[in-house]
């Protein structure tokens, strides 16, 4: 019985890194997804960021897309590489986002008045 508490408790806390990772992901992916597939400003001065989030908004959407087929969550959290697929979409999220900023602080100082 011992064992089978074990197992579950090392399973459940998988689940549970996964689900955090998942959710940081989704929330960056979220917030840059309008800037960088919308605004052709962006695409235009941050061609190598644009094409990382592109690469990055295919893989978390084929992601969610195996999700939605799997009904259980420790089945959908368990799959092997998970975990590590989510933790190099932010990492590669970050990069967008820090790139991002550099632009918006180069803007602002161009143009102090609007920001």
């Amino acid at each position: 019985f011992k064992d089978r508490v074990i197992h579950w408790q090392s399973l459940l806390r998988k689940v549970d890194d996964t689900i955090r990772m998942w959710m940081s992901v989704s929330r960056s992916w979220a917030s840059l997804e309008s800037i960088f597939l919308a605004s052709a400003d962006i695409r235009s001065q941050l061609p190598e960021d644009t094409k990382r989030f592109e690469g990055i908004d295919s893989e978390f959407k084929e992601l969610m897309k195996e999700a939605i087929c799997e009904t259980n969550c420790v089945n959908v959290c368990s799959v092997e590489g998970r975990y590590d697929a989510l933790k190099g979409m932010r990492q590669r999220l970050e990069l967008c986002q820090k790139s991002l900023n550099e632009y918006l602080d180069i803007k602002k100082k161009i143009f102090p008045r609007f920001y």
